[in-house]
C-alpha cells in the first residue's frame, strides 16, 4: 500500500515568499511605468547626484 503524503506544509512554507515575489514584481513594473513617462531626465538627475554635474 502507498501511504498519501501530505503536501500542506510545503505550500504554507512557499507560500510568503511567493507573495512577497509578486508584490516586488508588481512594484518594478509601476517604477518602470513611471520612468518611461518621465523619459531621460530621471536618468539625468541620477547621474547629476553621483557625477556632481
Amino acid at each position: 500500500m502507498k501511504k498519501r503524503v501530505s503536501k500542506k506544509g510545503v505550500v504554507s512554507e512557499y507560500l510568503p515568499w511567493l507573495l512577497i515575489a509578486v508584490a516586488v514584481l508588481a512594484i518594478i513594473v509601476i517604477s518602470a511605468i513611471f520612468i518611461k513617462n518621465s523619459g531621460f531626465s530621471l536618468i539625468d538627475r541620477i547621474k547629476a547626484l553621483f557625477g556632481g554635474r
